[in-house]
């Protein structure tokens, strides 16, 4: 169950990922190409790497420096695995089959930090996300994600061909 106070950050961190793909998006006329997956070497390792760094800092309190989860300090919730079979409490294909990278980015954004969602620069949580998907099998290719929204509802996260 969400409380109040979380629907407020998540509808505040919303307002920011909207506000980014607003100021981000680049009119031009769509090129006819296959659409692209998570498959397709969408980030760089370079930047799995920076997303490692921002991890260790962020994240690791709550979901382990392992990705392997656990309860908060005061035993009353459970962060969720990020990696393996069990990640997102079931594994990171089947929490985000069917959706996009965009939508990936955007919940972490709105939800993370728990304590205060939607309170790292955009570029960091495209980095971390780019290393949860390293950790999840997904290859690394020669470029960044890119901090432009139309281009990460494009990338679609979908099982491996």
């Amino acid at each position: 169950m969400v409380s109040s106070k979380s629907r407020g950050w998540v509808a505040a961190a919303t307002g920011v990922v909207l506000a980014w793909g607003a100021a981000t998006a680049v009119h031009s006329a769509p090129a006819a190409q296959a659409p692209r997956t998570i498959w397709s070497g969408i980030y760089s390792e370079a930047q799995a790497r920076r997303g490692e760094e921002a991890y260790k800092m962020q994240c690791t309190y709550c979901h382990q420096p392992d990705l392997s989860g656990g309860f908060f300090d005061n035993g009353t919730g459970r962060a969720p695995a990020l990696a393996g079979p069990k990640a997102f409490d079931s594994s990171f294909l089947d929490r985000w089959r069917d959706q996009t990278v965009g939508e990936f980015i955007a919940t972490i954004a709105a939800t993370m930090p728990q304590t205060k969602p939607a309170s790292l620069p955009v570029q960091t949580y495209i980095d971390i996300a780019a290393f949860l998907m390293s950790k999840n099998g997904v290859p690394a290719g020669a470029a960044d994600l890119p901090a432009d929204v139309p281009t990460l509802q494009e990338i679609a996260i979908v099982p491996k061909p």
